[in-house]
């Protein structure tokens, strides 16, 4: 009994699998309707990646780890892209959020506080909004930042922010920027996604 137990050696350890980066942009212009997807992948990666459901382009002569996605028209309530590596197959799906436009007023005055909803909810700690102010002349841009969490889908903007643009005519977008991350298995997802609205004329006083 003894020398049986004696021949037992220790367990053989598990071998670990190395965690490999998938990182990826997601741009929609609600203006022309354009939704553009970029994708970077670990070598592990055997077959060509899908955005929603159909198959996504090489960027550049294949073998090749960039893939690429381009369509118009409505932007899809979720987005989702699928992979296949050695591991098998993965799916990161997140929902898209936009926001809107409408609400802003077609007049801000540069000495008063201005508060108007572009959202259906606040934003997250990884989300944030950009409003961005084209001068009709051509001058410089100007741009005022947001950053999550909010506790609603309301901005509010203090004169000091609304002062600081110079008055004149405007053509004003929003952009809500979003970095989304998760982990199937041995594959780690970090996805970047910009909503642009389309352009409101605003004039500042």
């Amino acid at each position: 009994m003894l020398s049986g137990l004696m021949s037992c050696g220790p367990a053989e350890p598990t071998p670990i699998e190395e965690v490999e980066q998938v990182s990826g942009h997601v741009r929609y212009q609600q203006g022309d309707q354009s939704l553009l997807a970029d994708l970077e992948l670990p070598d592990s990666t055997d077959r060509i990646p899908t955005f929603l459901g159909s198959a996504m382009q090489p960027v550049g002569t294949l073998p090749t780890d960039r893939y690429r996605h381009y369509a118009t028209g409505d932007l899809p309530s979720v987005l989702r892209f699928g992979i296949h590596d050695s591991g098998g197959g993965a799916v990161f799906s997140f929902v898209s959020h936009p926001v809107f436009i409408d609400s802003l007023p077609d007049t801000l005055y540069r000495d008063q506080p201005v508060n108007f909803p572009v959202a259906e909810r606040g934003l997250t700690e990884m989300e944030s909004l950009v409003l961005f102010f084209e001068p009709t002349d051509r001058s410089t841009p100007k741009r005022i930042l947001v950053t999550g969490p909010t506790a609603t889908g309301t901005v509010s903007l203090p004169t000091s922010a609304i002062d600081d643009i110079a008055p004149g005519d405007y053509e004003v977008y929003l952009v809500k920027q979003r970095l989304f991350k998760d982990q199937i298995r041995t594959l780690r997802a970090s996805i970047q996604t910009e909503f642009f609205t389309r352009s409101a004329p605003v004039s500042v006083q």
